[in-house]
C-alpha cells in the first residue's frame, strides 16, 4: 500500500478548519483520482492508497480573494517522511501557471501584463518559501502568500483565453450559437412577476420533466405542471431541453422507490415506461431529451457495474425508439470523477461515457453536471484553467457536449429546494454570497463559451422563491430580488449569443 505523508503547519488556525481535509485525494497522470483512506493526526496529512506509484494531491481549501479553490501538488513519490504541505501545493500552482501559459504563448495566446507581474511575484514568494524549508512557519507562511498570488496568475490567464477564444469566435460566427438555458422545476416560471427575464437570459429552457415528480404515484402519471411548462416556452419560441427524465438522486427518484429497489428487473420495467410515456406526450415540442443523469455516482439503488450499463441502454433506446428524429443525452455528475475517491465500485464517468458512445446507440452527445460549493455530492471548487482542461479531456469523444452548471447564491435552510445540500462558504453574508455567485460562474460561463464542442449550457436554477432543485441556485433570490448574475446573463445573451 502507497503512503503519502504531508506536514501540516501549526499556523493559520482558521484555514486549517475550513480546508476540506476529508475530499483530499490522489490522482495519477491519466487524471482519475484513486480510492483513499485520509486521516490527519498530530500535524501530518496521511493518505493511503492499494498501490505504491507516484501521484498528485488534490485539496480543497480557502484561497485568499478566490475563495475556496482546489490546489494541486506536483507528482509526488510515497514516502515516510513528510512533505511539507503548502510548499508542495505552491509548487504545484507555480508549476501550472508557468506550464500553462508557456503552451498558449506558443499557440498564439498573448498574456496581459497583470499576469506577467503576479507570475514573477508568486515564483519569487515560492522560492522564499522553498529557502525556508527549515522554518516550518515561516516556510508556510511565504508558500501560502506563493499561493494567493500564482491563483491569482491563473485566473488572469484564464481570462485572456476565454476573452481571447470568444473574440476569435465571433469573427467567424457574429453570434454564437451556444445554447443558453435556464433549468425550470414545472409549473415555473409561469408564477413569477419577472418571468420576462427569463427571455432576456436565455434562448433555450430545461424543463425538468423528472420521474420523482410525474409519477408520484405507482401507475399514476401527472403531467400538467410539466405541460404548462413546456406551453410557456412554446409561446415565447424558447428550445426546450426536457430532463433529465431521471435524475438518479434519492430526492429526485419516486417516492414507491423502495417497493422495487431490490428487484432489478421491475425497476428497469418502471423507468423505462415512464419514459416512454413521457417522451410520446411531448414528442414534436421538445428540441433536445436529457434522458438521465447521475448513473456514474451512487445513488439510492445499489447496482453493479452491468446493471448500470444495462439501465442506460434501456432509458437511450426508448428515448430513440419513441422519437427517432430528436437528439438524446445521457449526463454525467461530478466530471471531474472526485467521488472516486471514496467509493471501490465507483464507475469513472468518462470511461462510462466512452463505452456508451460506442455502443452504437445513437447518443448525440453527452452532458456534464457541475455542482460546485456544495458540502456533498459536489464538484470540487477548480479554477477556469483546471475547468478547461476537463472540458477538453471529454472533448476527446468527439461528441457535442452540453455543460449544466450550478453555484449557489445564499446559505442556510431553502425550504423550496427538492435537494437540500448545504452550501460551502465561508461567509453568511447575504449580498456577499450573491456577488460570490457571479464570481464563481462568470469565468467558467466564459470558458465553455470559448469552446466549440459546448453546444449548450444550462444554469440550473430560475428563481428561489419557486420550486428548484439544488439549494439556493436561482438567479432571483427567495424573496424575489434579482442576483448580479441575471444582469450578467442578460447581458452575455444580448452581446455574443443567438
Amino acid at each position: 500500500m502507497g503512503q503519502f505523508h504531508f506536514a501540516v503547519p501549526s499556523e493559520s488556525t482558521q484555514l486549517l478548519k475550513q480546508t476540506l481535509w476529508k475530499d483530499a485525494y490522489i490522482c495519477g497522470i491519466e487524471g482519475v483520482p484513486w480510492e483513499c483512506k485520509n486521516t490527519v493526526s498530530k500535524g501530518v496529512l496521511s493518505i493511503a492508497r492499494p498501490v505504491q506509484t507516484s501521484g498528485k494531491l488534490y485539496l480543497t481549501c480557502p484561497t485568499k480573494g478566490l475563495g475556496y479553490r482546489t490546489l494541486s501538488t506536483c507528482s509526488l513519490m510515497p514516502t515516510e517522511t513528510p512533505h511539507p504541505l503548502f510548499l508542495e501545493l505552491a509548487r504545484g500552482s507555480c508549476y501550472r501557471a508557468r506550464v500553462q501559459s508557456s503552451n498558449w504563448q506558443r499557440a498564439g495566446l498573448a498574456l496581459s501584463d497583470r499576469f506577467d507581474e503576479l507570475l514573477q511575484r508568486g515564483t519569487s514568494q515560492f522560492l522564499d518559501a522553498s529557502e525556508a524549508r527549515d522554518d516550518p512557519d515561516r516556510c508556510a507562511q511565504s508558500a501560502l502568500q506563493a499561493i494567493a498570488t500564482l491563483e491569482q496568475a491563473i485566473a488572469d490567464l484564464g481570462e485572456s483565453f476565454a476573452a481571447q477564444s470568444i473574440a476569435y469566435r465571433i469573427q467567424r460566427e457574429p453570434q454564437i450559437g451556444t445554447l443558453l438555458a435556464g433549468s425550470l422545476v414545472p409549473p415555473a416560471p409561469t408564477r413569477s412577476m419577472l418571468s420576462s427575464r427569463f427571455e432576456s437570459a436565455f434562448n433555450a429552457a430545461a424543463v425538468r420533466a423528472n420521474w420523482g415528480h410525474i409519477e408520484s404515484d405507482a401507475g399514476r402519471f401527472d403531467f400538467d405542471t410539466c405541460d404548462r411548462s413546456i406551453h410557456w416556452c412554446a409561446e415565447r419560441g424558447l428550445r426546450v431541453i426536457a430532463g433529465p427524465l431521471i435524475d438518479f438522486r434519492a430526492k429526485m427518484m419516486p417516492p414507491w422507490m423502495y417497493l422495487i429497489e431490490d428487484n432489478f428487473e421491475s425497476f428497469v420495467q418502471s423507468a423505462t415506461q415512464y419514459v416512454e410515456r413521457t417522451v410520446q406526450r411531448y414528442r414534436g415540442s421538445i428540441h433536445l431529451w436529457n434522458c438521465v443523469s447521475g448513473l456514474n455516482t451512487p445513488g439510492p439503488i445499489k447496482m453493479d457495474d452491468e446493471q448500470v450499463m444495462r439501465l442506460a441502454v434501456a432509458v437511450l433506446q426508448t428515448v430513440r425508439r419513441a422519437d427517432p428524429n430528436t437528439p438524446a443525452i445521457v449526463s454525467f455528475d461530478q466530471p471531474f470523477g472526485e467521488y472516486l475517491a471514496r467509493y471501490r465500485d465507483a464507475i469513472s464517468p468518462l470511461h462510462f461515457a466512452d463505452a456508451l458512445a460506442r455502443s452504437g446507440l445513437g447518443m448525440a452527445g453527452v452532458g456534464l453536471d457541475v455542482r460546485l460549493n456544495y458540502t456533498s455530492d459536489a464538484t470540487l471548487p477548480r479554477s477556469s484553467v483546471d475547468f478547461g482542461q476537463m472540458i477538453d479531456r471529454w472533448g476527446t469523444l468527439g461528441l457535442p457536449m452540453l455543460v449544466q452548471l450550478t453555484v449557489p447564491g445564499g446559505s442556510g435552510e431553502d425550504e423550496k429546494a427538492l435537494v437540500r445540500d448545504k452550501t460551502l462558504t465561508a461567509s453568511e453574508n447575504k449580498q456577499e454570497m450573491s456577488a460570490n455567485q457571479l464570481r464563481i460562474a462568470g469565468p467558467l460561463i466564459r470558458t465553455l463559451l470559448a469552446k466549440h464542442m459546448v453546444h449548450g449550457i444550462v444554469w440550473d436554477g430560475w428563481a428561489d422563491n419557486e420550486p428548484h432543485v439544488q439549494s439556493h441556485s436561482g438567479v432571483i433570490d427567495a424573496v424575489g430580488t434579482p442576483r448580479p448574475l441575471l444582469d450578467y446573463l442578460e447581458r452575455l445573451r444580448k452581446d455574443f449569443l443567438t
